[in-house]
């Protein structure tokens, strides 16, 4: 029976094959049609994929949930799941739910392969010891940590390589096993090295070591950070695996359960404080919403470029169907099957679908190359890694076989319900129903309406994005070179490091070509230097369940706003008097004054800093608002706070030319050195080089994503409107050598035929314009800049190229039709 099946199969897939030979053009059309919804959507499933989907490089990985307590970034709409030692051992030893729970944080450190070498900038992980067990990771050398390992503080100075340093910095030497390294100054015993696959836990970060949670204090230079008796300092993150037959609902449930007794048991450290469980996808979306937006935006797009496709394919097949009519009734006649007949149909469909399924991946591909030009302004193995792996080769399949259904099924059941008397008798195929004219109308007409939204849509970016940039990020982009320094990774005490950071200002400010020097611990736009303060203002009163917001800061010196071309609008800068001993001080942003301080004069405004210090600070500046990540971002909070209050161990240096920026790269580098020759200098770069990646860079892939699937939808329902109007006059052959025998002009004639597409043209406009209006909107929430007018321009731009080109493709077969000989017409069967 099965080998009878595969046969017929087989036999269907020959025939489908010769159909297609036989009419290379109606095959061209229809496989280039799918391969470009294809390929958008596979392209778009990359991006997705990178961000979002893929899943961590572990054993079972749907088992493994995100765990800790809800910390909220307000400014970015976010949230994460973070713990301290304590809250986790508590979750460790009393969930039941879980078959275990691991704890790990990153970990920037100056990494050393021999006590004499000169220490490289490395990421980290710092881990429990149950971490490579619990995920089901295996070494590829040596071993991974013991549970004694995981016991008593500083004790076990062991690391674990990752694969890509072992490569490149051990040259895969097996005999590495025992070998001493320094990490941040300290001796640690080489005994084992990690699985090519395994990174991290993280999708974005590639960990080059793992190093036991134990030795945070060896390795962690702030005591705060680095404690492990702190309940508030809740700088981990948990993964839990779930046991059996356990669901994340019951799992929410219990630690719910322990929330509340560990509120009650420390009041002080957990009030308010709840806790959840996620999945990996729910704790991404969680803690990058605008990502989630873009993604689903982007997605959104693709199967509306898909949907025209298919339509496309499904109005051609709809063509056919009359031809195709006295086959089908012959077949039915000597004895077929309607379901072999379907089944026949369907499969010439899944060879249209799989031919434009394999030439989707070359479109795929071509906008993977478009993702692959956003850069990540970072010396940290930090990457977006967009790939043509086998899930998305598994996804265009996917798509390729959904496609084929939706083009191919309906055309299918239309084409065996033949009335056999009617097409035996007729001299050739008979006329299409008055449904199936409609039919192919709305699928036209809806071709239309979804390319028109397409092109809005990406009108609406790139005027929305490119007004942003016209109007800049509020601070200077030119003339500025930055630096930055860490010297917990060469073991400065504070004394040492606030030496250190005056040295090297006052240096660099004797450097030729040096008109200004700041120092600061945030750079806008910089992904890895971005801080948060968690603060409370005073007479500000927050909803219930909640006592502080989390906000966007940075630690400043009084050269800053200068340097960077801020404005300070009242208030006072920063000056040097404001030191470690001198009473507490902050500047705030326009944004922050109207949130917290709404119609109240900011200055002499109080706020409270930090989860643990009570002291209260002083606003003595209001700054002006700029943009702090993103250049299309809403306007958000944020603090500066002086350089000098602060006990500071990372402090980016920036310095403002009088000419190329670039040019003071080698005079910096040595004054640094002349100060320490072994501290690592990392992230040198311009803010022109910063700006362009985060700002230019991204928003010429995105609006040249939209723009391309806008012009692909365009392109494709102008075929489908052609080959709507080429068949309708086709169909109409007789009539028109009728009508211009007895006396109609080719003018009249043309009209005629050319009224039907414009039309359907028209009517899809005015849909299209109508559902672009909701585009807008939900472009602006994905969007929020803050700037809330509508663009009717993009409208008014859309609508004469739309009627434009659909003109265009209802004229040329119109106009042949006008052209034809009213004899050859009279002739026409």
């Amino acid at each position: 029976m099965v080998f009878v099946g595969l046969e017929r199969l087989w036999q269907d897939v020959r025939y489908g094959c010769r159909l297609l030979a036989g009419s290379p053009g109606f095959a061209s059309i229809a496989v280039l049609s799918l391969a470009i919804g294809i390929g958008a959507n596979c392209a778009i499933f990359s991006f997705a994929d990178a961000l979002l989907l893929r899943p961590l490089p572990i054993a079972r990985p749907a088992e493994v949930l995100t765990v800790g307590s809800t910390t909220t970034l307000e400014a970015l709409g976010a949230s994460s799941l973070n713990s301290s030692y304590l809250d986790y051992v508590d979750i460790r030893d009393r969930a039941k739910s879980f078959a275990g729970v691991a704890a790990f944080r990153e970990l920037t450190a100056g990494f050393a392969t021999d006590p004499t070498a000169i220490p490289r900038l490395k990421l980290g992980m710092l881990t429990s010891a149950n971490m490579f067990t619990l995920m089901g990771v295996e070494p590829t050398l040596g071993r991974t940590f013991r549970p004694e390992e995981d016991q008593v503080p500083g004790r076990d100075a062991v690391v674990v390589l990752g694969r890509t340093i072992w490569e490149q910095e051990f040259g895969s030497d097996p005999a590495v096993l025992g070998r001493r390294v320094r990490i941040n100054g300290g001796e640690f015993t080489v005994i084992g090295v990690a699985p090519e696959k395994f990174n991290g836990l993280d999708q974005y970060v590639r960990s080059d070591f793992f190093v036991p949670l134990m030795m945070s204090q060896r390795l962690v230079s702030n005591p705060k950070a680095a404690s492990l008796e702190a309940r508030d300092a809740r700088n981990l993150r948990l993964k839990g695996r779930l046991k059996p037959g356990v669901s994340q609902a019951e799992a929410q449930t219990e630690l719910t359960t322990i929330a509340a007794d560990l509120e009650r048991a420390y009041p002080d450290t957990n009030k308010n404080r709840r806790m959840a469980v996620r999945t990996e996808l729910q704790a991404r979306i969680a803690q990058s919403p605008p990502d989630a937006m873009l993604i689903a935006m982007l997605s959104t797009l693709a199967l509306a470029v898909l949907f025209v496709a298919c339509a496309n394919v499904a109005g051609l097949l709809t063509s056919r169907a009359p031809v195709r009519a006295r086959e089908m009734a012959l077949r039915l006649a000597i004895g077929a099957g309607r379901g072999r007949l379907v089944r026949q149909l369907v499969t010439e469909s899944l060879l249209i679908a799989i031919a434009g399924g394999v030439l989707g991946l070359g479109v795929g591909y071509a906008g993977m190359t478009l993702f692959r030009q956003i850069e990540l302004p970072t010396d940290l193995p930090i990457t977006i890694s967009f790939q043509m792996d086998r899930r998305a080769l598994l996804f265009s399949l996917a798509v390729a076989v959904v496609s084929a259904v939706l083009f191919g099924i309906v055309p299918a059941i239309q084409a065996t319900r033949t009335d056999l008397t009617a097409v035996m008798k007729a001299s050739d195929s008979v006329a299409p129903g008055r449904r199936r004219r409609w039919g192919r109308a709305v699928l036209v007409g809806g071709q239309v309406a979804i390319s028109v939204v397409l092109l809005v849509v990406a009108l609406f970016m790139y005027r929305g994005f490119r007004q942003q940039i016209r109007n800049g990020p509020g601070y200077r982009t030119d003339h500025l070179l930055m630096m930055s320094f860490d010297t917990s990774l060469v073991r400065y005490t504070e004394a040492q490091s606030r030496q250190f950071f005056e040295q090297v200002a006052e240096r660099s400010r004797a450097v030729p070509g040096v008109k200004a020097v700041t120092m600061t611990t945030s750079v806008p736009m910089a992904n890895d230097s971005i801080g948060f303060e968690t603060v409370v203002p005073e007479g500000f009163q927050f909803p219930p369940g909640k006592d502080n917001a989390t906000v966007l800061a940075a630690r400043v010196d009084e050269y800053y706003f200068d340097t960077m071309g801020l404005t300070i609008l009242r208030g006072r800068n920063f000056s040097v008097d404001d030191s470690f001993d001198a009473p507490r001080v902050a500047i705030v942003n326009e944004q922050f004054a109207r949130h917290y301080w709404p119609h109240r004069d900011p200055i002499g405004q109080r706020l409270r800093a930090g989860n643990d210090d009570k002291t209260w600070v002083q606003v003595v500046g209001l700054a002006k608002t700029s943009k702090y990540i993103f250049i299309a971002e809403a306007p958000s909070e944020f603090v500066y706070f002086p350089h000098r209050q602060k006990h500071l161990r990372e402090t980016i240096m920036i310095a403002q030319s009088a000419g190329d920026p670039s040019a003071l790269t080698t005079p910096l580098r040595d004054v640094v050195h002349s100060l320490d020759p072994n501290l690592p200098i990392y992230n040198v770069r311009t803010m022109g080089e910063l700006y362009r990646m985060r700002a230019i860079s991204i928003f010429n892939v995105l609006i040249g994503t939209v723009a391309a699937m806008g012009v692909m939808g365009l392109g494709l329902s102008i075929v489908g409107l052609y080959g709507l109007v080429a068949y309708a006059a086709s169909r109409r052959t007789r009539e028109i050598g009728i009508r211009m025998a007895i006396g109609a002009d080719r003018r009249t004639v043309s009209l005629m035929v050319l009224r039907q597409g414009i039309v359907l043209a028209v009517v899809g406009l005015v849909l299209g314009l109508a559902a672009s209006v909701g585009a807008g909107e939900l472009l602006r929430a994905a969007f929020p800049t803050g700037e809330n007018q509508r663009d009717s321009v993009a409208l008014l731009i859309v609508i004469p190229i739309v009627l434009a080109v659909t003109f265009v493709a209802a004229y040329l077969p119109a106009r042949r039709a006008s052209r034809a000989s009213p004899m050859q017409a009279l002739r026409h069967e």
